[in-house]
């Protein structure tokens, strides 16, 4: 809810309406990571973090009449708290030991000295929080926040992806889904400010 009240206030949104808000926010997001975790494997029993991304643009469509905000502002505000639901949950990755990093080295005492993908994913979940707050607050990044959202996340994911462990476990040369995800969301957020960028100069075209 922090960084839905810092932007509502630049958007001039009624307050009252970032409690719903957030709250289906939360809810979408977490059940969109264990519906794509199934949809991946076809059974329950973990988390797909690219559900919440994939799945809370779809849900806040029909949301956005709802609760009366303008689509493209709610998804901005979506945006960043969306990230931080998300590095939260890695905060939990590192508790239960999974997505753990590849190996680097390995000690003369026989210890594993595993690169921290989870504590690096946590930082840089929170570094596209700050970029995306500060785009928040110029007027011309306003309504394309969640793509760039998708553009960021998406190619951060890309890279920290390789430094994974469960790279090694695909064969053939095939990715882990989680990259095909990254490419999808890279490729779908840059449709979106490119078809976002031309309803908009169409609409100010249509108004001079």
């Amino acid at each position: 809810m922090i960084p839905m009240l810092f932007q509502a206030s630049k958007y001039q949104i009624t307050k009252w309406k970032i409690v719903p808000t957030a709250f289906v926010l939360t809810v979408v997001g977490t059940l969109g990571t264990y519906l794509w975790f199934f949809v991946e494997n076809f059974a329950f029993g973990g988390r797909s973090f690219y559900g919440a991304v994939f799945l809370v643009p779809v849900v806040f469509w029909l949301f956005a009449y709802v609760i009366r905000i303008p689509y493209a502002q709610l998804m901005d505000l979506c945006a960043p708290a969306e990230c931080i639901m998300l590095s939260i949950m890695k905060i939990k990755c590192l508790i239960d030991g999974c997505c753990i990093g590849r190996t680097l080295f390995i000690t003369e005492l026989g210890e594993i000295v595993r690169f921290p993908s989870q504590i690096v994913e946590l930082v840089a979940a929170y570094v596209i929080v700050w970029v995306l707050l500060a785009m928040s607050c110029k007027t011309q990044h306003r309504g394309k926040i969640y793509p760039w959202y998708l553009i960021l996340y998406g190619a951060s994911r890309f890279v920290l992806n390789f430094f994974r462990d469960e790279w090694a476990q695909y064969n053939g040369g095939l990715p882990p889904l989680g990259n095909i995800w990254s490419v999808c969301a890279v490729i779908i957020g840059v449709v979106w400010i490119i078809l976002y960028n031309k309803r908009r100069d169409a609409s100010k075209k249509s108004v001079t």
